[in-house]
This record gives C-alpha cells, structure tokens and sequence, in this order.
C-alpha cells in the first residue's frame, strides 16, 4: 500500500484544500472523507489525517480509535488540531492516535509525521527478529501481537513501540523521556511525558496481569522478570 494519508475535517477545522495541495506537492497520496468514514469499512490510505479546530467534537477520538482497532491492516491515526495548547492533542493520544501535532505545521513536517506512522504500523519488526520475549511476556513484533499467560493481546502501533522498548530492557527500569522517544521520536515536541503514562494505563488496562508493568517511583517503568 503506497504512502498516504484520508484527511477527515471536522466541523470548525480550518479549511483541508490548502492542505491537500501542499501534502500532495510532498510525494504524498492524499485523499478526503468526513467523519462517517468512522462508521464503515472503506479505506483507501494506510494512515488517517483528523483535522480539528478548538475542541473535539463528543467521543470522536475514542470512536475513530475503535474503528481502527477493528480494520485489517489497522491504520494509523495522526490528528491535527488548531487549539493553541497540547491538551487536545494528548486527550487524542489517551484515546490511542499515534500521533498528535498543534497548530499549523510545514508540509513538510506533516508528510514527514505521515511516514513516520505509516512506518511503524505497516513496517514494525520487519528486518530484526519478529518476536520478543522477557518474564511472561512474548511479542510478535510483525503482527502487533503480545501474549502472555496463554492469552493474546492486540497492540496499536504506539503501545507496541512502548512494550518493545520495555521489554527489550529486560528488566531495566525506563524513563518517560526513553519510552517518548521510543513511541513518538527524539524531535516530537508537541507531545509531553503525560503522553506516556496514558500508553502505560491503556495498556495495563489490556493486560490480564496489569502489574507486570511496575512503576519504579522517581524513574519510570519496567517489565516484571517473572
């Protein structure tokens, strides 16, 4: 599937067609839906665009979040949002986007974010070893798959980034600033720490033994040996 992106504006976003042009001039396959793309199957582009203006209309970053956990392959979420502060942003990477950008950024950076998730939802583990294992826990770093006590557990593409990075630490206790640049990337400065203890709560929240995933106080976190 080539690289690309469905731009989906919501009601007060700022017009897309600019948008459209500039990702297009950027190599990039870009394509328009609106938000009832949320309620079908029809996708034409590995990676979602959501664009928002001031505020989020109710319920719509966990309903596209959804959609997406059902799809096969499962795309890539990114939303877009004209609010002057990062709380938009992080309440969609709460609900499980992959990534968050504020404000208007360059063509350029966006097609750069596109790729960066088209990469990591379609490519992850591709190249190295396809599954991980430490303690209780196996990855399957191809199929964003984890088990653990004989049961699976579905990863998006951002909680696998975090669990990897966990687990390939063996033990070693990670910061939030470690885990960030694993998920998101050294240069992602629109998204805090808080991003990551979001991650961590879904993800404890999908696990059948939540405390595998210890909090070790004025550090980070770790995967449990055992």
């Amino acid at each position: 599937m080539a690289v690309g992106a469905v731009i989906v504006a919501v009601d007060g976003a700022a017009s897309v067609v600019g948008l459209v042009q500039e990702l297009r001039r950027e190599v990039l396959e870009v394509s328009v839906a609106s938000p009832a793309l949320f309620e079908g199957d029809a996708l034409d582009r590995p990676v979602v665009l959501l664009c928002l203006g001031e505020r989020e209309p109710a319920g719509l970053f966990e309903r596209a979040a959804a959609w997406a956990e059902r799809r096969q392959p499962r795309p890539g979420l990114v939303a877009l949002t004209g609010a002057t502060d990062r709380g938009l942003a992080e309440r969609a990477l709460a609900a499980g986007f992959d990534d968050a950008v504020v404000g208007p950024p360059s063509a350029r950076e966006l097609a750069a974010r596109i790729r960066a998730v088209h990469r990591r939802v379609h490519w992850a583990g591709r190249g190295r070893a396809g599954r991980v294992r430490f303690g209780a826990m196996t990855l399957d770093t191809d199929g964003h798959e984890l088990w653990i006590d004989g049961r699976s557990v579905a990863l998006t593409a951002t909680e696998l980034s975090v669990v990897r990075t966990l687990m390939r630490a063996q033990g070693r206790a990670m910061s939030r600033g470690e885990l960030l640049d694993a998920a998101w990337g050294s240069g992602n400065f629109d998204i805090s720490e808080r991003a990551v203890d979001n991650v961590i709560l879904r993800l404890r929240r999908k696990l059948p033994r939540p405390d595998v995933i210890q909090t070790v106080r004025g550090v980070g976190f770790r995967i449990a040996s055992d």
